[in-house]
């Protein structure tokens, strides 16, 4: 398993490295990002982590990168694990080598062909294959189950798998969740869309952020700037430069959209906020 830091980069601290690959990588040699409509870096983000398309010495592959701790402890699952790859700096200027996963995109030849070894692993008896460029899911006796279809697809977790398919304009992508049976839970609609593994996916559309939970109903509306992960029944919220924090029924707790920053709720129901003028963090008490 490869060492876990405390803190890692955010999703454009990455991207602003595949944009300038020269010099970035400790081992890899010939990184080139493919490019969306933008010309920025092709990517998907997902819980903890962001996948980029990219040639490597001319070959497909997907590099995906980690934005949480738990995403990194088990990184095996997204390909081959190199620690200390990415050099990303920070907003300080200085910067720091972090782990990336590595896994070729081009399947073997062959109707029901699964990404060979070490790679598309079995997650609730489904695996990611790749055809064509298309990303769909086969069996553990290698069968294809759902068909590629998706620009990207994810590993299943308790029944439930994020996947981006190209906007109908050609501008870039669009999530959605789906089931085993391939079946659309949460249409692929969305700008993007992490799922938490259990029971919620938070989404963005149009700038608007929000939570659906794993049947597809909503829980948090799409009216806020950012929304963060539950946790302990709470998710953090911001409008307009404001946080506060929303209960699984998506109503604002508290003194609602009160505080210039707020971090997640521990597991005695309380919260370290920041008060307007304050240099330092106060607890608070969500329950």
């Amino acid at each position: 398993m490869t060492p876990v830091k405390k803190i890692f980069p955010a999703v454009g601290d990455y991207a602003e490295a595949l944009a300038n690959p020269e010099g970035r990588f400790a081992s890899l040699e010939g990184v080139r990002a493919l490019a969306d409509a933008e010309g920025g870096p092709l990517y998907v983000s997902g819980t903890g982590r962001v996948t980029f398309r990219i040639e490597l010495d001319g070959e497909p592959c997907e590099l995906t990168c980690f934005t949480s701790a738990g995403a990194c402890a088990s990184a095996e699952r997204y390909g081959r694990v190199r620690p200390d790859e990415v050099y990303v700096f920070n907003h300080d200027g200085e910067g720091s080598y972090y782990p990336v996963a590595v896994r070729p995109v081009s399947a073997p030849a062959g109707e029901d062909a699964v990404i060979g070894d070490g790679n598309g692993e079995l997650c609730e008896g489904l695996r990611v294959i790749v055809r064509d460029g298309l990303f769909g899911y086969a069996d553990e006796n290698g069968r294809v189950a759902i068909g590629p279809q998706y620009a990207w697809a994810g590993d299943f977790s308790e029944g439930r798998a994020a996947v981006a398919v190209v906007a109908p304009a050609g501008g870039g992508h669009l999530m959605g969740l789906i089931d085993r049976d391939g079946h659309a839970v949460i249409p692929p609609e969305y700008d993007d869309l992490s799922w938490d593994g259990s029971r919620y996916a938070t989404v963005d559309k149009g700038g608007r952020h929000g939570c659906l939970d794993r049947t597809g109903c909503v829980a948090v509306p799409l009216e806020y700037d950012w929304i963060g992960e539950f946790s302990n029944g709470f998710a953090v919220v911001g409008l307009d430069g404001r946080y506060g924090y929303v209960d699984e029924k998506g109503v604002l707790a508290g003194e609602g959209l009160a505080y210039d920053d707020a971090r997640s709720v521990a597991e005695d129901g309380t919260a370290e906020v920041l008060m307007p003028g304050s240099a330092a963090y106060t607890a608070i008490r969500l329950f």
